[in-house]
This record gives C-alpha cells, structure tokens and sequence, in this order.
C-alpha cells in the first residue's frame, strides 16, 4: 500500500467471486458482498503473517478468504446461521482451513475471542431490505437510523474488548443515497469508530465503472467508491494542562462535581500513570446536570449520551439509566478534550 489516498479496484479476480450455487441459495441473494481483492492490501499492510483478523460482519467470509491468501488466521462472526454455513462452505471449497465462521452476535461471543490484531469489515448498509424473519440485531432490519447507530456502536464496543492494543480496525463503508436523499452512513461510521478508538486515515477505493452523461442540473452519480476508515486501537494521553484548566473553571463556577480516573490518581501523587481521560462524577439531579452540561457546551464541547447527539434542554431524567454524557472538544491545532460526567 502506498502513500495515496485512494485505491483503484480494477477488476475482480474471477477464482474468487462467489460461486454461482452459494449465491442462488442465499436469502439475500450474497448482495453487498465485497470483492476479495478490495480486502487483501489492508490485510498485508496492517497485520503480520500469523496474525489474527476479525470481521465480525462476515456475511460470505471474504475477509476470511482475503487473511487466508495473505497467509494470516482469521475468525468471522455472522448474525445470519445460514449465510454462516455458506461461508463455511466457499471457504471449504478454497481450501481454507485457517479461519473459523462463528454463528451468531459479537456482542455476546466477544469475551470467548483470542486477541485480535486487525479488525476487517464492510458495514451492513441500512435501508437494505431484511428477511421477513430478522432478528431485532440484525443491522438489515433496522427501521430507524439512530438505533442502526446505536446498534453499530455496540458492535464495536464489543470488538473493542477483542482487540491487542496497537491494533487497527478498518471499515469499509458507502454514503447512501436513500429516496433521493443523501445519507452520511460512512461519516456517521467514523464518528462511532473515533467514539472508541483514534481515528487516523481513510482510503478512498474506486471501481470502474461505466459513466453516462448527466443533463443539466441532474446528480446521480454512478456510486463508484467508498471509503476505507482506518482507526487504532489506543487511548490518545490526556491534555493534561487543559484538563487542569477546566476543572479550576468549574470549581469556580460553583459546580459541585467529583475528579475521579487516571487524572485524579495523578494529582494524587501517583506519578507513573499516563491521564488518559477526564471523568467527573456528580450525584444525579437533573438542575446541577443541566448546569454542568450548560457549561461544558458554552466552551465548545460537544455532548453526546451512548454516540448520539445531545442538545440542550433536553429530557435529562430520561438518561438516568445511562449513566454518563461524553464532552468533546477538538481544538484547530488537532487537540482534543474529552470529559465523562457520569452518576450512580
């Protein structure tokens, strides 16, 4: 992989497409399913031979195929049973025998994983239609785009406690076009993804496709890319002095609030522990949270409860089972701050 921000998918290797049988025997017809050779660069570049590759959307095992050639392990996991047992089988037919295809939902198979070094995926787009008989996690059968978020979150939460640090996790994502609207799915996606890990790159692929000529004033583009959103799996260090800053501000201003974290440990003493957050713990009340929330947003943060935005006033009490807000303020030198305020 080289230095520019795009990759030119030219044509699919015809050994590896989807057999003609799998494809007719699958409910959804093995659509959405990307190419091998789309997957194999970031495999080689972000993992070492040996290593360990999840996708935890595996649908037909093409990033199981993709680890498989590059000589890496690999485990998917697939909510749909049968689209496993496909999988299983064009990996069987490929010779694969160093990858496994897990039945069934990240989320509650996450803690049996071996540490993962790359997380590999493509999303499952919402607006898809979903079989009749979907299951309520099934990304597919999402009515809404908030909850198909909050599900995405989730999900990744999960491949958050699989992963080694230092690892990456790369997800191929498309913007929709949704009734003649425009849906951000890909730059929704990165705003999960930098939620729970640092967000570094992206690369843009591009397919060839054949172009028509558009009238004056038409829009619709032939959808020939996506993006590959590259993301790291540490906790950035806390600005320290900014932190600092803050919690003098709001101490002044009269908020009751609790430091507690890595920060707290460090202002007590404990000299070998790196701040990487800033988590203030406040009892719950619904006037001091909104005082304190009121504040943060004054000074530029960004609030967000469980990866949705919160804009004040808002139904504070309809949180109280959530636990936390997350403020986030990004600086125009690439700083950032980000403060928990949680409550029991």
């Amino acid at each position: 992989m080289d230095s520019n921000s795009w990759l030119l998918l030219e044509r699919e290797d015809p050994r590896y497409c989807i057999p003609a049988d799998l494809r007719e025997r699958d409910a959804l017809a093995a659509r959405d399913i990307g190419w091998v050779e789309q997957m194999r660069p970031f495999v080689q570049h972000f993992s070492a031979a040996g290593g360990l590759v999840l996708d935890p959307f595996a649908g037909f095992g093409t990033t199981l195929l993709a680890a498989h050639l590059e000589g890496r392990r690999s485990i998917g996991v697939e909510l749909d049973a049968a689209r496993a047992a496909l999988a299983r089988e064009r990996l069987h037919g490929h010779g694969v025998r160093d990858a496994q295809v897990l039945a069934g939902d990240l989320r509650a198979l996450g803690d049996e994983l071996p540490p993962v070094d790359l997380c590999l995926t493509s999303l499952p787009y919402f607006g898809a239609t979903a079989p009749p008989d979907a299951p309520p996690q099934q990304l597919y059968g999402q009515a809404q785009y908030e909850p198909f978020l909050e599900q995405l979150h989730d999900i990744f939460r999960a491949v958050r406690r699989c992963m080694k640090p230092g690892g990456h996790v790369i997800v191929m994502a498309e913007n929709l076009r949704l009734d003649g609207r425009f849906v951000p799915l890909a730059w929704d996606a990165a705003r999960v993804l930098a939620g729970l890990f640092v967000l570094r790159e992206e690369r843009v692929l591009l397919y060839r496709r054949a172009a028509a000529e558009l009238a004056p004033g038409a829009w619709q583009s032939n959808r020939s890319h996506e993006y590959a959103l590259i993301a790291e799996v540490r906790r950035e260090p806390l600005d320290v002095a900014a932190a600092l800053a803050l919690w003098q501000e709001l101490k002044s201003a009269g908020h009751v609030a609790e430091l507690r974290g890595s920060l707290a440990r460090r202002l007590a003493g404990d000299l070998g522990v790196t701040p990487v957050d800033m988590d203030l713990k406040i009892d719950f009340d619904v006037a001091a949270l909104h005082a304190l929330l009121q504040f943060l947003a004054e000074r530029g943060f960004a609030l967000r409860c469980w990866q949705a935005p919160l804009r004040l006033p808002a139904d504070l009490a309809a949180l109280r089972d959530r636990h936390y807000v997350r403020a986030e303020r990004l600086e125009r030198d690439g700083r950032r701050l980000v403060v928990d305020v949680g409550w029991s």
